[in-house]
């Protein structure tokens, strides 16, 4: 009781409680970069392919809508450009990975002349453009 009553008295840093710093979630992320990219006049699109109610099953894709498509999509240049965004896993963005799916789809976007990023920042899409 006197340690708590001595760090309460001199209010000593090592004595107050260590608060983690919150980390983004994905959606403000995709929040801040398409804001970015809408008030910079750019032409693209937030990708949001979660599946809808099917009655026969419990969900299922829209007809032809490819599973792993980048969250936000943007044309610029005449280029093709996705943009996979990820929040930093353990506090470091080269934790962050992509699905199977994500993968995939990476893949086909860069054979076919497209750019694709992950991204855990907005301040990375702004260096990309």
């Amino acid at each position: 009781m006197t340690q708590l009553n001595d760090c309460i008295s001199k209010a000593r840093p090592e004595c107050s409680p260590k608060i983690k710093p919150k980390k983004k979630l994905e959606k403000d992320i995709q929040r801040e970069i398409c804001d970015w990219l809408l008030e910079n006049n750019y032409f693209f699109w937030r990708q949001n392919t979660i599946p809808v109610w099917d009655k026969n099953r419990f969900r299922a894709m829209p007809k032809y809508t490819p599973r792993g498509l980048p969250d936000i999509i943007v044309l610029h240049g005449g280029q093709f450009i996705g943009l996979e965004v990820k929040n930093e896993r353990y506090g470091h963005p080269s934790y962050a990975t992509l699905s199977q799916y994500q993968e995939e789809m990476r893949q086909k976007i860069l054979a076919n002349g497209g750019a694709y990023h992950l991204v855990t920042s907005l301040d990375q899409v702004q260096q990309i453009l």
